[in-house]
């Protein structure tokens, strides 16, 4: 290759390697580097969720229960007030990621929304505190018939419901929190 094509062709190249290399580094550096305190940051968030779903737990242990189908975790109490359970069911948008506190007696002490993709405004009526709140008090016997859907959100609505129909049914399966 003559001088003249490696100026035309052959350093745009090198340059372009190079960049991208040094730019790839950076990155791996960079997450290297956040990853740990993003971990730290969603396991502080999901222990203060975990709270507030079920607020007379104390301490959480992870449990290694068989999962039920769309269930994705189970904490139990570590002073058996009851579990959580994260579980996943459709919505308009994608899944939506609900973690549901369950006393021991198999009663909804509390429903959040984690994670979703509905449509900002319409989908995410179904998440305000005043709507999850009408799951309090609530077992698998009357989930279904008490439960009604938010107007404009109706798939986000049973979205929600499913999955605290799944940490239900996951309570059921492991025989209770204990």
């Amino acid at each position: 290759m003559s001088k003249s094509k490696f100026n035309e062709y052959g350093k745009p190249i090198v340059v372009l390697t190079l960049i991208c290399l040094v730019v790839t580094a950076a990155l791996a550096f960079t997450y290297d580097f956040t990853k740990p305190i993003i971990d730290a940051i969603n396991e502080r968030i999901a222990n203060e969720t975990r709270a507030s779903v079920l607020p007379e737990g104390t301490s959480f242990t992870q449990s290694d229960a068989a999962l039920a189908d769309g269930v994705i975790e189970v904490y139990v109490a570590d002073n058996g007030a009851g579990m959580v359970v994260t579980s996943a069911a459709k919505g308009f948008g994608g899944d939506i990621t609900v973690m549901t506190g369950i006393d021991a007696n198999g009663k909804i002490t509390g429903v959040s929304v984690t994670s979703h993709g509905e449509t900002p405004g319409l989908g995410t009526k179904a998440m305000t505190e005043t709507y999850l709140a009408n799951y309090q008090g609530l077992d698998e016997a009357v989930l279904g018939t008490t439960i009604d859907g938010v107007t404009g959100a109706t798939y986000s609505s049973r979205g929600i419901c499913n999955a605290v129909a799944m940490a239900l049914a996951q309570f059921e399966k492991m025989g209770g929190a204990f």
